[in-house]
């Protein structure tokens, strides 16, 4: 089993992207030594950058990687060669240069169900490569594929620790906000304080209200991150909280915690994805006992506090 993160130094790859960021902080409030390698070191898809990278970094018990090139919503259709080959190539680089100069860490990179097959329940790890993966997400959804086979097979020939980990969808203060950007959470807390904000009567949500998503607050998916690294070792994992959400629960949550009393309405032809999305985390729960602690209304109240300066 690895080391808690207390006893020994890990490298962050993407220290400043949104959940990076997080992970510094996260880190730094408890003391926890670590090496940030953010946007400035240089481009990961480029295999000398990626090679400098960690051979420069200290020796580190464990590497956080947390690059990826992402695009969301419709936008995603259009670039699914650009995100394909942009994420292959940043994943391989990764993954040769942890043989070359990390090669005592433990690799943990982080996925999503994205990666799996459409299915109307839960999904298990099992189902990993067991289908084609929804329309929108084939570029993006295949170099995550890449890189959770890839940490499997580079650990078997030369004898290497890793973990991939299946995340929930992610949320908290200092989230992506571009409309290309964005998951789901975070653009309807934005729109719905503009919408507010301009006095509008009635809240705008994308998509369908049956929709579900596993959804947790930052600070919470950074925890079981970790609980996961401290229980598990040449895994892929699902890592969530078995609690889905529906996108009209989440609407809800987000007018509660703005004391908004609007309607909601979901205008036909928006952008919507599949329908039914979300992991079975069993394995991973019932061996670490890890829960949530942030509720889906005061997370909201985080980010509004945070981000918008509204109590």
């Amino acid at each position: 089993m690895a080391s808690t993160p207390d006893n020994g130094t890990t490298l962050i790859l993407g220290s400043d992207g949104f959940l990076g960021r997080n992970f510094v902080r996260y880190f730094k409030e408890r003391g926890w030594a670590y090496h940030p390698v953010g946007r400035s070191a240089g481009d990961l898809s480029d295999s000398e950058v990626a090679l400098r990278v960690f051979k420069a970094a200290p020796k580190v018990e464990r590497i956080l990687h947390l690059v990826t090139r992402q695009r969301t919503g419709q936008v995603q259709y259009g670039i699914q060669g650009e995100l394909i080959a942009i994420n292959a190539r940043i994943h391989l680089n990764v993954l040769e240069a942890w043989r070359l100069h990390q090669p005592q860490a433990k690799l943990i990179s982080t996925g999503s169900s994205c990666a799996f097959p459409e299915s109307d329940k839960p999904i298990v790890e099992g189902e990993f490569q067991s289908g084609p993966m929804h329309q929108s997400v084939r570029g993006y959804g295949l170099a995550k594929q890449l890189l959770a086979v890839g940490s499997e097979t580079y650990a078997s020939q030369y004898g290497l620790r890793y973990l991939h980990l299946f995340l929930a969808t992610v949320y908290g203060p200092g989230d992506h906000k571009a409309p290309e950007r964005t998951h789901f959470m975070t653009g309807m807390i934005d729109r719905a304080v503009k919408e507010m904000r301009d006095g509008a009567a009635a809240f705008t949500v994308w998509g369908e209200p049956d929709t579900v998503r596993d959804l947790l607050y930052v600070d919470d998916q950074i925890a079981a991150i970790l609980a996961a690294d401290g229980a598990f070792e040449n895994a892929m994992l699902n890592c969530s909280s078995n609690a889905p959400v529906t996108i009209d629960q989440s609407a809800r949550a987000v007018v509660e915690a703005l004391g908004w009393k609007a309607a909601i309405t979901y205008p036909p032809g928006t952008f919507k994805g599949a329908s039914y999305k979300t992991l079975d985390a069993s394995q991973f729960l019932s061996t670490t006992g890890w829960q949530p602690k942030v509720g889906l209304v005061e997370g909201v109240r985080r980010v509004l506090s945070s981000d918008y300066g509204i109590a």
